[in-house]
């Protein structure tokens, strides 16, 4: 990543909207969207009174009942002894909203004769379910009014409503009950609404408190000695004024920056302002929030040294601190502890309670021992340590799963994904610069729950067990240095010009916080907002405070400031260090095999080496024989600090000897790479290999390259990226020669199969989700910069497609893949016998 700002150009700044433009308008809000506190209380109070005006004074609805778009229809209703009881289909336009359905008593409307809706569940396409219920006497019509960010819809509108049958229809006669569809053309008994899918795909929609299928597990015993992790909370927190709300367009912009120059951390009195998820009952709760205003928590696998056993460590804080008991795959108890061995084949199903009745469900477990064999591999590649890596760019975990056969025939050691991590989920609106669900928003993560857009725990988890029985390992890219972009959150945001902006929500639905661009006090703290990510749990203590990264020569800076205004993680605090640890081992029960570090170098070795360590630790005390890591560690004008002159910021010297110090033997510190941003051209970028060749990972062209304008990688006349190049003889000349050359020994080699950008500049990509035929917003969909869908797995298709927004897959290339193959000692193959008879 480095110096290339391309993938978080947009992580501060790129919601904002210009003034003149309406916020509700600009950026409706995709699903569990949350447009937070602020202008609510002001809307919340406007619509109260214009609804009484409305009752007291109009009395029934203004003649035209403007019916715009799909943005609330009936599902269904049912009238029965006076009883009026349905379900209502509603756009998710912002997160405050007030669904109403008002009936007539003959042809009388009074004030009194409405029905509140309640929201039921959430869709998967940027609409939820309400259901209503309530007596309605006599009532003979109605209708449904929809209020939301200032503005009113009706179904069904234009000057026509509802009608109720004559009589009521006895409930004890369950078939004659009268259920009516909401298409007044139609003579159908059940109305289905067919909508566009508008968000991640229905199998990544789960609330996380719907259980996922789990197995019942015996109460364990006492076979791993557990470790308990840090504390989530300080031992004591100082207090910390109250500030007053900023007036005019004044936001709490800076309240964050650090105190000084030498001082890089928040104070332990910023954790006064922790605990800003609003509560269950408020107007502003959803159910993806669980009780996360009260508590927070994670579970922790800690193994033997063989991997047969475990103990799992539910490590979990109650803001009034209340005593808590755990429930393990059905068995409840006080110990947060839970014993687990390798005849549990199941997931591990965790939930916590507090005393007065809070829970709080956790992810279900996956443990290493049930990962299948990797049967289908034509090698064993060294163990994992020597093999050629393709990295999927913006792939789906279906088609993932679909494409391993291939890539185990073709001999590649393993895939790597994209981060699996929760993310910033970019909405049903495109952004102010026109940008449609833009790909870099999958490197802000939201928290460690592994649900992106890409899909959902279950699906990642049969994606990795089916690519391991074709013999193909999978490899994490790992997000760990960062959370999202400061004013990337589900609050309103204010910016100085008094432009406003709405928030994003997140992939699984979590709550999420930062501090940018807030301007109201958090009306459950009583204080400002700070930065806050309940679902890992991390809250302001666990960053570094607000700091530009203002310099690439000074080790503190570039390790503790915050890059393009990402949140910087406080890597060098224990809990930190712990969570992100536990977060590593987690991905590795689910069935990696190893991960990259996006951005390590702004973690730095000290930092990295104390992680890795904890990771070995809770692995048993060894890393697993098939293991690989490498880190992002972009070199430039700073690589005599970061790399050559061996001192405490050296990517090759200071991380081996940390390692070592930590207890890492020389076997395994030989699995920790370092990918080679000074390849093709510039390497050994110190002049001579520091450390041997063998511990750098090398590509020809990587993804932070794909961007127009990006320049994280300066290869010149030595290497192709082939999305700008658009040359397909070039690129595969060099993605050749990266497997042939004999000049060093390197082991770990990438191919990078990303897909074309489209010539407008959108940078979406072709997963479906980026596609502007979905954008349900009241802007211009002309202006909507997107990328319509392309599959991504095509079983006969062949390498190099040259087409705007479509998958390359540069890795089907025959001439690539016998190159590949001869260096890991295979003998060459044929198109035929993969699959794709006629590809060269």
């Amino acid at each position: 990543m480095g110096h290339d700002k391309s993938r978080y150009e947009n992580g501060y700044a790129a919601e904002r909207i210009p003034q003149g433009f309406s916020p509700e308008k600009q950026l409706p809000s995709p699903p569990s969207e949350n447009i937070m506190f602020g202008a609510l209380f002001k809307r919340i109070l406007l619509l109260c009174l214009l609804g009484v005006f409305a009752l007291v004074v109009v009395g029934k609805p203004a003649a035209v009942l403007e019916k715009r778009a799909t943005q609330v229809s009936l599902i269904s209703y049912t009238y029965t002894d006076g009883v009026l009881a349905g379900s209502i289909n509603v756009q998710n336009i912002a997160f405050s909203k007030v669904v109403t359905v008002t009936y007539a008593v003959g042809n009388t409307w009074a004030g009194n004769q409405a029905i509140a809706a309640s929201y039921s569940v959430s869709g998967s396409n940027g609409y939820e379910t309400w259901t209503f219920s309530g007596t309605a006497a006599g009532a003979t019509q109605f209708y449904i009014k929809y209020d939301v960010s200032g503005s009113s819809y009706y179904d069904p509108g234009n000057s026509v409503n509802y009608q109720l049958p004559s009589s009521t229809i006895s409930s004890t006669t369950s078939s004659s009950s009268t259920k009516v569809t909401s298409d007044l053309t139609t003579t159908t008994t059940t109305l289905v609404t067919t909508t566009t899918s508008t968000a991640i795909p229905t199998t990544t929609t789960t609330p996380l408190t719907t259980p996922t299928p789990t197995t019942t597990v015996p109460a364990g015993t006492g076979v791993v000695t557990a470790s308990q992790p840090p504390a989530i909370l300080p031992s004591i927190i100082p207090p910390e004024a109250i500030p007053t709300a900023p007036s005019s367009c004044g936001n709490f912009n800076g309240g964050d920056n650090c105190a000084s120059g030498n001082i890089y951390t928040f104070p332990d009195s910023s954790e006064n302002r922790r605990w800003q998820t609003p509560p269950q009952g408020h107007i502003t709760y959803v159910s993806t929030f669980q009780n996360m205003r009260d508590l927070v928590g994670y579970a922790d696998i800690q193994y033997n040294a063989v991997r047969t056993n475990a103990v799992v460590v539910v490590n979990a804080a109650s803001r009034t601190k209340e005593s808590l008991t755990y429930n393990f795959g059905g068995n409840s108890q006080t110990s947060n502890t839970f014993q687990v061995s390798s005849s549990f084949t199941g997931a591990l199903a965790i939930t916590v309670a507090s005393a007065s009745g809070k829970t709080l469900v956790l992810d279900p477990l996956n443990f290493i021992w049930q990962n299948n064999p990797l049967i289908g591999a034509q090698s064993t590649f060294s163990n994992g340590q020597k093999g050629g890596i393709v990295e999927l760019f913006g792939w789906p975990y279906n088609d993932i799963a679909s494409e391993c056969m291939f890539l185990g025939k073709a001999g590649y050691m393993g895939v790597k994904i994209w981060p699996a991590t929760e993310h910033v989920w970019g909405s049903n609106y495109y952004e102010p610069d026109h940008q449609f669900r833009p790909w870099y928003l999958v490197y802000q993560p939201v928290s460690y729950r592994l649900h992106s857009r890409m899909g959902t725990r279950a699906e990642l988890h049969t994606m990795i067990q089916t690519c391991r029985t074709a013999g193909v390992r999978v490899y994490a890219d790992s997000v760990i240095n960062h959370m999202v972009g400061q004013g990337t959150d589900m609050q309103n945001h204010r910016s100085p010009d008094c432009s406003t902006y709405s928030g994003h929500n997140a992939t699984d639905g979590s709550p999420y916080f930062t501090s940018g661009n807030t301007f109201v006090l958090n009306p459950f703290t009583g204080t400002r907002p700070t930065l806050e990510f309940p679902s890992v749990p991390y809250g302001p203590t666990d960053f570094h405070c607000e700091r530009i990264l203002s310099s690439w020569t000074d080790g503190e800076v570039i390790t503790k400031g915050w890059l393009t205004g990402l949140t910087d993680l406080n890597t060098e605090k224990p809990y930190v260090q712990d969570r992100i640890a536990s977060y590593l081992v987690d991905l590795m029960s689910i069935g990696f095999s190893g991960f990259r570090v996006d951005a390590a170098k702004h973690i730095g070795p000290g930092s990295m080496a104390a992680i890795l360590s904890r990771v070995r630790a809770k692995l048993g005390g060894n890393m697993p024989e098939d293991w690989i890591t490498w880190m992002e560690v972009i070199l430039g004008g700073e690589s005599s600090l970061l790399a050559c002159d061996g001192g405490k910021w050296s990517w090759y010297t200071n991380l081996d000897a940390r390692l070592a110090a930590n207890g890492f033997s020389a076997v395994d510190i030989a699995k920790v790479k370092v990918w080679s941003s000074d390849y093709p051209k510039e390497m050994p970028i110190c002049g001579s290999w520091i450390i041997p060749a063998s511990r750098f990972a090398i590509q020809n062209d990587d993804h932070d390259q794909q961007n127009p304008g990006s320049s994280s990688r300066d290869m010149q006349d030595k290497g192709s990226v082939f999305v700008k190049d658009k040359d397909i003889s070039r690129h595969r000349s060099f993605e050749v020669q990266l497997f042939s050359r004999t000049d060093a020994n390197w082991n770990i080699k990438l191919v990078l199969s990303s897909y074309l950008f489209m010539n407008n500049g959108a940078a979406g990509f072709p997963d479906g989700y980026s596609d502007c035929s979905l954008f349900t917003g009241s802007q211009p969909v002309s202006a909507c910069l997107g990328v319509p869908k392309d599959t991504a797995y095509v079983a006969g298709a062949c390498g190099y497609q040259l087409v705007p927004g479509k998958y390359t897959r540069v890795h089907r290339d025959m001439a690539i893949i016998n190159a590949m193959r001869a260096w890991v000692g295979l003998s060459a193959t044929t198109a035929a016998a993969l699959g794709i008879p006629g590809c060269s």
